[in-house]
């Protein structure tokens, strides 16, 4: 049933938004194969794997609510109806392509321009998935779905600028 509707979720998009622990379970794929990237370009072992592991686990659970809340954050002030979590869903399900960038990471040993050439692919595959995805969620059209992205995207830099600086700030002014 959960590969019914993993399948259903990254290729059919259009049948609505897949239950919370298919979600669940399509973000802990995506960061599986990250950490495996990461892994395997710092050549870690097993043991530095796991630490891979928790290290994109935890970031990769805090950036996707970060994003996520930017982006109904956008949405709103566009005058989208989505819930927030319509959002966590079409975030999720949008970041699916990244699972191919192991795939990318083996493409840069043969040659660096093909490898880059399919990175900057599963990029754009990503962002024309969240532009659709918060379109479809929020009932927006392209144009605003493509206002959302870019306004969550700057103001995501925004505060994590701010998260960065505003602790320097308190312990240079102390």
């Amino acid at each position: 049933m959960i590969l019914d509707d993993l399948y259903n979720s990254w290729f059919r998009p259009g049948l609505g938004r897949p239950p919370l622990p298919v979600t669940v379970v399509s973000i802990v794929l995506v960061l599986i194969v990250l950490s495996f990237n990461a892994a395997g370009l710092t050549n870690s072992s097993a043991g530095g794997w796991l630490g891979w592991l928790f290290l994109f686990l935890l970031g990769g659970g805090v950036g996707w609510f970060w994003l996520s809340a930017a982006l109904h954050l956008m949405a709103r002030l566009l005058g989208g109806v989505g819930s927030v979590t319509d959002t966590l869903g079409a975030t999720a399900q949008s970041l699916w392509p990244l699972m191919l960038t192991g795939a990318a990471n083996s493409a840069l040993q043969i040659s660096s321009r093909l490898g880059l050439l399919f990175s900057l692919g599963i990029n754009l595959w990503v962002v024309v998935n969240l532009v659709r995805s918060m379109a479809q969620e929020h009932q927006l059209p392209w144009v605003r779905a493509v206002l959302c992205f870019g306004g969550a995207i700057v103001l995501a830099e925004l505060a994590l600028v701010g998260l960065i600086i505003w602790p320097l700030m308190i312990a240079l002014g102390m």
